[in-house]
């Protein structure tokens, strides 16, 4: 593919990905309702005392792992 191919092939499957991100966000919104009104109970978890529990291991390997653990805390 010409390089114009290219770009344009990576534009559209972005735009395919953000889509798609929309739609199963939409889906999954709608299946969680579903289910509540049929009874089923959600539990949402306290994820802090599990981070904290791991600072040791962050400790040990966080310079060895900076760039991904920048990475991973910049989505959250």
């Amino acid at each position: 593919l010409s390089p114009e191919q290219q770009a344009l092939v990576k534009k559209v499957a972005r735009e395919a990905q953000m889509e798609e991100r929309a739609l199963w966000d939409a889906k999954s919104a709608a299946s969680e309702e579903k289910l509540k009104a049929a009874g089923v109970e959600f539990i949402t978890v306290d994820k802090k005392p599990f981070y904290d529990a791991t600072a040791s291991v962050r400790e040990k390997y966080g310079a060895q792992y900076a760039d991904l653990m920048k990475r991973i805390d910049a989505v959250q």
